[in-house]
């Protein structure tokens, strides 16, 4: 069995302080990949935390080829923060990060802010030996669990369907970047192949979505020839969306809120498989208390469910499940 060494990388900050990043290393002494799973870039993204965890002890079973680099603490200020980036503050949206999202900032600086620097010592210790990556995120819990990937024909794409993740959603490069990178960009742009899984919701860990990362990490690591055996196939087909609406306009449908009032939910979970005329939940009008039934229009899998807006990822009124006329309460992607 392979061994697994347990490190740390060291990050000198802006204050003079030092900070340990740990992660763990297994080698299985013979030829192949490096394969990078890194996790909690953004602190109340938690779910592939225990992903890293739980690949590990497969590793140590089963790696035969290659190597393996396990991040599950990639930002572990803004873990401590318990927030997305440690420069948010209460119910401030994701996008107001001053220069602190982590995922922006590769390959990161030493003379930079303490994100960056951070950033800076995990890719010198531990990314920039990697070939390959899976890059785990979560984000809001009214969108399913989906594989961001470059579809080009490349080794992103076949990683994104190797991932078995139900949704699949396109992703072009960049036309135009100054500054850092994401960590996929990075791996991409030099040809060296990565996807990212967002396993929904945010700020909880979830067994459903901690079984399909785990999947997902294990069926890359048997594409990559580092684990025996055949990648575990999805029940039922992909559904995936282009870059361009127009991919998929055709087979996407958004159910918008037909009057104001309370959308009640009707125990339904993303991903699942929905039935035209399926009952979806139901509205409270506001102004006559009456019952507005919401019914799937189509047939096909639940992309997004229940009534939310702006900035629900990080503030509890962006998750009220009022609904004002013409807010998007679900929509359906079909394969």
């Amino acid at each position: 069995m392979p061994a697994c060494t347990l490190n740390h990388t060291a990050a000198t900050l802006t204050d003079g302080s030092e900070l340990t990043i740990p992660w763990w290393h297994l080698d299985s002494g013979r030829d192949g990949e490096a394969f990078l799973v890194i996790a909690a870039q953004h602190g109340n993204e938690v779910q592939g935390c225990e992903v890293i965890r739980r690949f590990r002890a497969v590793c140590e079973r089963e790696l035969t080829a290659g190597e393996v680099f396990l991040v599950p603490f990639a930002n572990l200020p803004a873990l401590r923060h318990r927030r997305s980036h440690i420069s948010l503050g209460p119910e401030q949206p994701y996008g107001e990060d001053s220069g602190h999202n982590m995922n922006r900032t590769w390959p990161g600086d030493p003379e930079g802010n303490d994100t960056e620097r951070v950033v800076h010592a995990l890719h010198e210790a531990v990314v920039r030996h990697c070939s390959r990556a899976l890059d785990l995120h979560s984000w809001t819990r009214f969108i399913a669990t989906a594989t961001l990937a470059r579809r080009n024909g490349g080794l992103s794409e076949e990683m994104a369907r190797a991932s078995a993740i139900r949704f699949i959603q396109w992703r072009n490069p960049p036309t135009s970047q100054t500054g850092g990178k994401t960590i996929g960009a990075l791996f991409n742009d030099s040809g060296r192949g990565s996807i990212t899984i967002e396993l929904a919701p945010q700020w909880v860990i979830r067994e459903r979505e901690v079984r399909a990362g785990l999947r997902a990490a294990m069926n890359l690591a048997k594409l990559f020839g580092m684990i025996e055996g055949e990648p575990e196939q999805l029940e039922g087909p992909c559904a995936e969306m282009g870059p361009e609406t127009a991919d998929h306009e055709d087979r996407y449908f958004e159910l918008t809120a037909p009057c104001e009032g309370l959308f009640v939910e009707a125990g339904l979970q993303t991903s699942e498989h929905v039935e035209e005329g399926q009952l979806l939940g139901h509205i409270i009008r506001a102004g006559d208390l009456e019952t507005v039934e919401i019914r799937a229009p189509a047939p096909g899998y639940l992309y997004k469910y229940g009534a939310f807006r702006e900035n629900s990822d990080v503030g509890l009124p962006g998750q009220h499940p009022w609904a004002d006329e013409g807010d998007c309460v679900a929509a359906i992607l079909q394969p």
